[in-house]
Order: C-alpha cells, then sequence, then structure tokens
C-alpha cells in the first residue's frame, strides 16, 4: 500500500457477497481517488466472534490484531501492517438475531447494542454499519423504483432469506453493479432507515447524520419490527456508508432525481 496515501480498512464477515459488492464499491467510488487506499479485508467470523475477542481483553487489542488471528486470508492481507497504518476503520455485517456465535454468558444481553456503541468510531476501533438480515439484502433494490421489493421479514424466515431472490435482481451480479445501481440503492436505503425512524420516507440531510445513526436504527429495529410482531425491517446498511462518507453534496446528487 502507497504510504503516501491516506489507508482504509473494509472488515466484514465472508470472502463471497460481501467481498464482491465491497470489492465493486471500492471500483465504482475509490478507484479513481488518488489520495485513498482501501484494504478489503474478510473476518471469516461473524461481528460477534471479532466483538467477543476484543471484549476478552478489555478492548486493549486493536481489531487489526485480532483480526489477524481470525483470518488467515487477513493475516495475508495485512501482512506487516499495523492498526496505526490505517487511519479509517469500517466494519460490514449482518444482523444475527440468534447470537448463536457468542459465549452463553452474553446471550442474554443486548450484545448488538453494545457492539454498536463499541464500533461508532472509525477513527477509533472502527465504525460498524449492520445489514438487515444480511449483505444480500441489496438484491431486493430496484433501480427504477429506487425502493425495496419487501419492507419486513419474519425473523424465522432469516435462514431461507438468500434464496428468496429472483434471477433478475438488478443486483444480481455484483460485478456488473455501476454508478446508476449505486445512486439508486442510496436513494432507497435512505427513504428506508427515514421510514423506519420517522415513518416517512423524506427528510434532510442533516436528520439523516444526526437522527438515522446505526445506534438508532437499531433502536428502532427492536422497538417497532423485532419486539412488535417478530419482524425485521428490511435494510442494507452499505448504501448509507456512501452517504455519510460523501457528505452532503453526494446526498443532494442522490436525492434529486
Amino acid at each position: 500500500m502507497d504510504n503516501r496515501k491516506k489507508k482504509v480498512i473494509f472488515i466484514y464477515e465472508g470472502i463471497k457477497a460481501e467481498e464482491n459488492l465491497l470489492s465493486n464499491m471500492v471500483k465504482v467510488f475509490f478507484s479513481a481517488n488518488a489520495d485513498i487506499s482501501i484494504l478489503n479485508c474478510p473476518a471469516d467470523g461473524n461481528i460477534y466472534m471479532l466483538w467477543t475477542k476484543l471484549k476478552k481483553d478489555e478492548f486493549e487489542t486493536n481489531v487489526v490484531d485480532v483480526l489477524k488471528e481470525m483470518s488467515t486470508k487477513a493475516k495475508e492481507r495485512l501482512n506487516n501492517l499495523r492498526a496505526s497504518d490505517f487511519s479509517e476503520i469500517y466494519l460490514f455485517f449482518d444482523y444475527d438475531g440468534h447470537n448463536d456465535n457468542i459465549p452463553k454468558e452474553y446471550r442474554n444481553r443486548d450484545i448488538l447494542c453494545e457492539m454498536l456503541e463499541t464500533f461508532n468510531n472509525e477513527t477509533e476501533l472502527g465504525k460498524l454499519y449492520v445489514s438487515y438480515p444480511m449483505i444480500e439484502s441489496i438484491k431486493e433494490i430496484g433501480v427504477k423504483s429506487r425502493d425495496y421489493k419487501n419492507l419486513y421479514l419474519p425473523l424465522d424466515e432469516i435462514h431461507r432469506y438468500k434464496q428468496s431472490f429472483y434471477a433478475q435482481s438488478d443486483f444480481n451480479n455484483y460485478s456488473c453493479i455501476d454508478e446508476e445501481h449505486w445512486i439508486a440503492a442510496c436513494d432507497a436505503s435512505r427513504k428506508r432507515a427515514s421510514l423506519l425512524v420517522k415513518y416517512n420516507f423524506s427528510c434532510t440531510y442533516s436528520y439523516f447524520i444526526h437522527h438515522l445513526t446505526q445506534e438508532k436504527l437499531y433502536f428502532y429495529q427492536k422497538q417497532n419490527y423485532i419486539n412488535n410482531g417478530n419482524l425485521l425491517c428490511i435494510l442494507n446498511s452499505v448504501p448509507l456508508f456512501l452517504l455519510e462518507y460523501y457528505g452532503e453534496g453526494f446526498w443532494n446528487r442522490v436525492t434529486s432525481v
């Protein structure tokens, strides 16, 4: 990695869907930026496993070192890099309502809430973006409609969610997603986030930044869906990252069409 560039690391769950989608996002939005160098790193496990390892060390160990322990592929990609080499750390993970991969002593606690509090700053331990129920939810979005096909999913159907998509999805082939697709996804996700919190598609950029945070999105998921019908409001948070990262100018571009 070029030492003159700002180094950013994307950490995610697996090496298939997540890596393909995020690699495409980097190609479309970051490849022409000469000042940023992004490293994609799979954790070979979910966010709960990563968090519990950090928790065990009372968060004295940095995310990059834990990642090297968890993932052979991440260790290869990180090579001699350290946490201090990265200006920003972003984590992209799926919602896991079952908490199957955390120690039993944590299972009666709201672990995701604690994790969102831990991973709330990209310049410190990292900033976490959670997709509900998983990153494949981007396949629900239509480029023309700029909306999701479905509003919610019963919690007991999450395990079948990946098999529910049709081949004609606009986002079926991640390698072919272009900027138009991403703009549509950003618009769909910002409207869905607004609907989740304020029951209205419309919101300003200021409201988005201050009131549609990852912590608040999870709070309203619990209040309006998870604890009120065993449902999950379908939402992909990868486009929300783009809206936050590129700021109000990009927001205006997304919402102007």
